[in-house]
């Protein structure tokens, strides 16, 4: 009966678990370096001996280096007629928002072909057959090493994929097991070390910008741009590139 409470007093076994339950509170709290980081404690107060003019700078600087990133990936993000292009937002035919302004500089990246989207079911589902229509066959796509060819059953396959790993594999091993050492290789002038060692000075990160440029050409592209670009370079590959009958299966479409 000594651990109850009398007339409302709390006991003395409520009185060491609210302890041990502060003492759990107090022993994860976030130490002041952290409640700095997360602008929660002014450095300031963190340590009374800074002036209060470097922290005031400090503090002004943060604000302009987070404003330039935010102008950054304003600079950067698409364009409102490339977002309905992509789906991501949907196109009204009321909609009459955007200016003159808007139409002409989305005109600069995107063709007039561009924004005739199919509005009704309908349209959509034509348009959807055409693509189907279009779409390679399975020759051609084991022709571009897209699709490998199946040559036995496909139940079969997997252990002739594993079965040809091995061969590989065995063959590697044979040729590495046999290759000649850095001895011989020296000797037989196939391998040589120069007797001299040069070291050129390089410029530091500090002393000129690696950041792509903003204004790249890659950085305009749009999906249909891209699209485009890809569907020449196959066919450049495919009937003008000069390529070994031998090393046609080493060409790689995009």
């Amino acid at each position: 009966m000594e651990n109850q409470a009398v007339n409302g007093t709390p006991s003395v076994h409520d009185g060491t678990a609210m302890e041990k339950d502060l003492g759990k509170k107090l022993s994860r709290r976030q130490g002041p370096e952290e409640l700095v980081q997360r602008h929660i404690l002014r450095e300031d107060e963190l340590s009374p001996n800074v002036s209060n003019a470097l922290v005031q700078q400090k503090a002004a600087l943060e604000a302009e280096k987070a404003k330039n990133n935010l102008n950054r990936k304003i600079a950067n993000r698409p364009h409102k007629v490339d977002l309905k292009l992509r789906n991501i937002l949907h196109v009204d035919e009321a909609d009459d928002g955007t200016s003159s302004d808007e139409n002409n500089e989305a005109a600069r990246h995107v063709g007039p072909n561009d924004l005739q989207k199919p509005s009704t079911f309908e349209e959509r589902q034509a348009e959807l057959r055409s693509i189907l229509k279009k779409r390679p066959e399975r020759e051609e796509l084991e022709e571009h090493n897209i699709l490998k060819p199946q040559q036995v059953d496909p139940s079969l396959a997997a252990t002739q994929e594993r079965l040809k790993k091995s061969q590989l594999s065995d063959a590697l091993e044979t040729r590495l097991r046999v290759r000649p050492d850095v001895d011989e290789l020296c000797e037989r002038k196939i391998l040589m070390f120069a007797e001299t060692v040069e070291v050129l000075p390089t410029f530091r990160k500090s002393e000129y910008n690696r950041k792509p440029d903003t204004n790249a050409t890659f950085r305009k592209l749009t999906p249909q741009m891209k699209v485009q670009i890809r569907e020449e370079l196959n066919t450049f590959k495919k009937h003008e590139m000069p390529v070994h009958e031998q090393s046609l299966r080493n060409t790689c479409f995009h």
